[in-house]
């Protein structure tokens, strides 16, 4: 059991009113009047009167005067002159607060600022359109797209080259690609068009559930800069074929090409056995 007076502070804090009596009932004893004794608050040690001193926010006053002159700063030794929070942190020990930086003259006489440095010359994006096909859900088959696209006799020919070489004669086109996306000028032309086309070929075999091993390349005029030097966006085996555009007619470049197929047909049928 705890005393009436503490019951009626722990109401009060919980925002429960006291229950006083308001009505007299008939023929009944008056209540008896008594005085309850508060208790006193208990006063806080001092390290905490310190603390919270600290943690007092000054309060505002109207700005003073501004004085003729700068006053010279006073020693640290006189702590009993300073403000209440310097003597407070003296105190407990503290650190006094670190002084503003004073703002700088104002100097006819400085630097100029360093002329900013000039952007780096960037470039116009390359330009091709690439249709992307799929060969036995293995591996991809990139054709030229737009106006360089290949003709009924150029695919008849490319289905001849195709099954010469061991692989399947008929393909899936997936979708297209017309770079850039955006009309923008870039720093890297050829690394940022593989880039997007990486991206874009990775996004058609998620989007188809495609496992890819492979892939045969054709590209037109506009999209040979992306197979120089050997460096591909491919990260599988990739075979580079001449447009058969430019075979028709032409026996000596047919003949050519021969060691190219046989290549692809070799790549393809490892990839076939190493899945068996």
């Amino acid at each position: 059991m705890i005393a009436d007076p503490q019951r009626l502070q722990y109401l009060e804090a919980m925002g429960v009113p006291a229950w006083v009596s308001r009505y007299r009932l008939i023929n009944a004893r008056p209540t008896e009047q008594c005085e309850w004794a508060v208790p006193a608050a208990e006063k806080p040690a001092p390290g905490q009167r310190l603390h919270a001193l600290l943690e007092t926010p000054p309060a505002h006053s109207e700005p003073a005067a501004p004085a003729p002159a700068v006053a010279p700063p006073e020693p640290v030794e006189r702590v009993e002159g300073s403000a209440p929070v310097a003597r407070a942190r003296a105190l407990l020990g503290e650190d006094q607060a670190p002084a503003e930086a004073p703002a700088p003259a104002d100097d006819t006489t400085a630097a100029p600022p360093a002329p900013v440095a000039a952007a780096a010359e960037r470039a116009a994006p390359l330009r091709f359109s690439l249709t992307l096909a799929v060969l036995d859900q293995r591996w991809w088959l990139l054709l030229p797209g737009g106006r360089e696209g290949l003709s009924s006799a150029a695919q008849a020919l490319l289905k001849q080259m195709l099954v010469a070489a061991g692989l399947p004669g008929d393909w899936r086109a997936l979708s297209s690609l017309d770079w850039p996306l955006m009309e923008a000028p870039v720093d890297d032309p050829v690394n940022e068009a593989r880039d997007g086309l990486a991206v874009f070929c990775r996004g058609q075999a998620m989007r188809n559930g495609l496992s890819i091993s492979g892939a045969i390349v054709i590209p037109g005029a506009d999209a040979e800069a992306l197979f120089a030097d050997d460096d591909t966006p491919f990260e599988v085996d990739c075979h580079r074929w001449p447009h058969p555009g430019t075979l028709l007619g032409d026996t000596a470049a047919k003949r050519a090409c021969w060691p190219q197929l046989h290549a692809t047909g070799e790549a393809w049928r490892q990839a076939t056995a190493g899945t068996a």
